[in-house]
């Protein structure tokens, strides 16, 4: 890289990100290197690729000369504050977390941030825990998004012979994973609640099975035996889709969802069955229960699956991007009170289930 820093030196277009904080335990991000470059971001497809993500601070002659430093706000940083800020710099608030589980003092960060990177929809950077793209054409990105361009609804004809054979080989009813106990959305509780009515198996610290998340054996076992993933968040706040739902759509078992978001913006219509929608427990496992007995039904929730695909968000994509984009760099903007944009009136104490 230091050809590239060479050309920075001679005012050249790459713009370089400075990873300033760890992210938890890791210093690059689970980037595969300490610094990476446009051949990195070409390999994940990146519209733009001209830029540098480093998280060492002697890359650059003075701290001043990076486009964009990233500073991950879910926890507290040992780092004193950068001792030299550019005026054209911009200051990214990172955070994969929900603001339940925000561990920093926000109020710190007074007219401190240009730019929130976020998995929720209003951040200026999207940085979801999944997303989908088309199948065909230009394998566009759909989800997640305040409108997405869904088909006709083409689920009530929908039918699969293939499907139909594998889910009417399925003999048990509904599994989730969760290592988070006592989570302040009730999840457990809720669980406890649907175990009255129908058999749910618990796997990882906070229940009585065992399987290893994301080995194969797990996803065989989920395609091939249970009917229903329970994605059930630890908090009920805007947006806050994660991973459990990303990995449920990956196989061929329906996720029934419990969460804050709007569920609309991020999967397709009749793919999931979302907990909220109901007014009670028993009519949840009712539906639940009528889906089991008519696997015509049950394969209607996988009709998306011929038209798109989950994959992983890119945020460093999206974030060079704008980073190379003239009318977002001479629109300068910072967050006066960062504090008040993540957590009011961002979670909801309450489900609207009656559990």
């Amino acid at each position: 890289y230091n050809q590239i820093v060479d050309k920075k030196l001679k005012k050249n277009n790459t713009k370089f990100l400075l990873l300033y904080t760890n992210f938890f335990t890791s210093n690059n991000w689970w980037l595969n290197a300490e610094t990476v470059g446009p051949e990195f971001l070409q390999t994940r497809q990146c519209p733009v690729t001209d830029c540098v993500i480093t998280n060492r601070q002697d890359l650059l002659p003075s701290i001043a000369y990076f486009d964009a430093l990233v500073f991950h706000v879910a926890e507290p940083w040992s780092q004193p504050m950068p001792n030299l800020r550019s005026p054209s710099q911009f200051y990214v608030a990172a955070i994969l977390e929900s603001p339940a589980n925000t561990r920093r003092d926000l109020e710190k960060d007074v007219d401190f941030f240009n730019w929130t990177m976020t998995y929720r929809l209003d951040s200026d950077v999207l940085w979801s825990y999944g997303q989908l793209v088309e199948n065909f054409g230009e394998e566009k990105v759909v989800d997640p998004t305040e409108r997405a361009p869904w088909p006709p609804q083409e689920f009530q004809s929908y039918a699969n012979q293939t499907l139909l054979g594998l889910v009417k080989n399925k003999t048990k009813m509904a599994a989730q994973f969760v290592s988070h106990c006592g989570a302040v959305s009730n999840r457990d509780q809720l669980v406890k609640k649907i175990q009255e009515f129908i058999q749910v198996d618990v796997y990882g610290k906070c229940g009585t099975m065992e399987c290893p998340r994301g080995s194969p054996r797990c996803s065989n076992m989920l395609n091939d035996e249970y009917r229903f993933y329970f994605a059930f968040e630890n908090s009920l706040c805007r947006d806050y889709v994660t991973e459990k739902l990303y990995n449920a759509m990956d196989n061929y078992i329906i996720p029934v969802v419990f969460g804050g978001a709007d569920y609309a913006k991020f999967v397709p219509p009749h793919s999931v069955i979302d907990v909220q929608q109901f007014g009670t427990v028993k009519e949840l496992t009712d539906y639940l229960r009528f889906l089991a007995d008519n696997p015509e039904e049950y394969v209607k929730y996988f009709w998306w699956k011929e038209h798109y695909r989950i994959t992983g968000s890119q945020p460093f994509c999206e974030l060079c991007r704008k980073l190379h984009d003239i009318g977002t760099r001479e629109k300068s903007q910072h967050y006066k009170d960062i504090k008040a944009w993540w957590f009011d009136g961002a979670c909801q104490a309450r489900a609207k289930i009656e559990f």
